[in-house]
């Protein structure tokens, strides 16, 4: 798909579809009749708008503008990602990051017993 104003309100709404997300919280960011005039009128957004919505919707740019994600990730990459980003409250990221900085130094230490044992805790 190239980049227009349907194309993207497409990806806008399988990702608000995908998380579950609410499509009233998006048009407190972009205004229902704007999104109609991306998609019939072909018109896109200014490129701070594209930015707060995908800052909404945990996605980038690139993939607001041409459906790809970004390169270099794995699919498990950006579901790790995507799941890391639905977090609600810094306490629950914290404590993601905290735990894959100990399965790091476990790793570096070569302790691999402790590694899967904490994997299946």
């Amino acid at each position: 798909m190239g980049v227009s104003g349907a194309n993207i309100v497409e990806r806008i709404g399988k990702e608000i579809d995908k998380k579950g997300m609410k499509r009233a919280d998006l048009y407190k960011i972009v205004p229902s009749g704007t999104l109609s005039n991306w998609k019939n009128q072909g018109q896109g957004p200014n490129s701070y708008t594209l930015y707060k919505v995908a800052v909404f919707l945990g996605v980038s740019v690139d993939y607001l503008l041409t459906g790809e994600d970004p390169k270099g990730l794995s699919n498990e990459e950006k579901d790790l990602l995507d799941a890391f980003r639905m977090l609600d409250n810094q306490k629950d990221k914290d404590e993601v990051i905290g735990i894959i900085n100990l399965k790091i130094e476990n790793a570096k230490k070569g302790d691999i017993s402790s590694i899967s044992s904490e994997a299946n805790a």
